[in-house]
């Protein structure tokens, strides 16, 4: 003998497919149309922070080379990276450049044995930076360690 279950009417009429047809067929179009506002949408999502005012400041590696150029935004950083000249015996002996242009905004020494100059781009237009080293004993004049074409857009 069979045992015969009942089940309650609504489980009974229900359908096999676990949503109605229309999205059976409506499917392949729908996932369509989110892959294309999702690949549409990326790429402005990637330039997001620069809309909403991020950074565009730079940092530039003085190793090697002793002449570098850059490119500036008027109103962002500019960091210069360089070895510390005090590691082969010389000082610091100046920084020249046009305050009109750039503001120098710090000198940090790192533990790292490097140095890191930091100006501010204030003004649109072309300067130059000079650093300027020289050996540590008096009748040396300074040289010219770095020097770095800024143009500020």
């Amino acid at each position: 003998m069979r045992s015969h279950t009942t089940h309650p009417s609504w489980l009974r009429h229900r359908s096999r497919r676990p949503w109605p047809a229309f999205f059976s067929r409506a499917f392949p179009l729908l996932a369509l149309l989110a892959l294309l506002l999702l690949t549409a949408a990326l790429p402005g999502c990637l330039s997001m922070p620069k809309m909403l005012g991020g950074t565009s400041d730079v940092t530039l590696i003085l190793d090697g080379e002793q002449v570098h150029e850059v490119t500036l935004a008027m109103g962002n950083m500019l960091t210069l990276d360089m070895r510390d000249p005090s590691l082969s015996g010389y000082v610091f002996a100046g920084t020249l450049f046009d305050p009109d242009q750039l503001r120098l905004d710090g000198i940090v020494r790192p533990d790292s044995g490097r140095v890191r100059y930091m100006f501010a781009a204030t003004a649109k237009g072309e300067s130059d930076i000079q650093i300027k080293i020289k050996k540590e004993e008096p009748g040396y004049r300074p040289d010219v360690y770095k020097r770095v074409h800024v143009t500020i857009k």
